[in-house]
């Protein structure tokens, strides 16, 4: 749903995490979320953390500029990172501007449970998360068509018809593993 928020700052020790603060009783907690810049099309994927009292004393009590205080429900609380992912936009505090984006639960066409989370790890601030992960579909990829490689010489085919169907396999293949590891656009 699309929404104006108010964009704040993530505090120091949360600004290499991979979440977004923000108010909504329909997404739960540690959810995988889409965030999409409405006016840029810029998206990310992230995890979503409920905004409560706790952690509003705790952002308010900070060194930050801006408070929460009582407007919750309009606040994001957003690391530059992500903003920087969506197009570059400043904190409210900077800005004076609110900024529309729409955030939704992470789905895709053909979800095969994981989906969501592989593009979350992919778009994750932490360096290590995205390596890890970029490492793990590629070792996945190389996997497949090696399996796929003893599939064919079991079935008996000759060799050029086995090379051209390794081929369109590793191609299938790579299709998803290079969907999967797209980054960010940064602006």
């Amino acid at each position: 749903m699309k929404k104006s928020y108010r964009i704040l700052a993530a505090q120091s020790d949360e600004s290499n995490e991979g979440w977004i603060w923000f108010k909504d009783p329909k997404i739960p907690t540690r959810t995988i979320v889409k965030v999409r810049n409405t006016r840029t099309g810029h998206v990310v994927y992230c995890q979503s953390r409920q905004i409560d009292d706790n952690f509003v004393m705790q952002y308010d009590a900070g060194a930050q500029r801006q408070k929460i205080k009582g407007e919750v429900n309009e606040v994001l609380v957003i690391s530059a990172w992500y903003r920087d992912a969506l197009g570059g936009f400043e904190t409210t505090c900077r800005s004076g501007k609110p900024v529309e984006l729409e955030i939704t639960p992470a789905r895709v066409r053909v979800d095969f449970g994981g989906w969501g989370s592989l593009r979350a790890a992919c778009h994750q601030p932490d360096i290590a998360v995205r390596v890890g992960t970029r490492l793990g579909v590629l070792g996945t990829w190389l996997g497949l068509v090696g399996l796929m490689a003893v599939l064919l010489e079991i079935t008996g085919l000759d060799i050029v018809c086995r090379a051209y169907s390794l081929l369109a396999v590793s191609v299938v293949f790579a299709i998803p593993c290079i969907m999967v590891c797209r980054g960010v656009r940064h602006a």
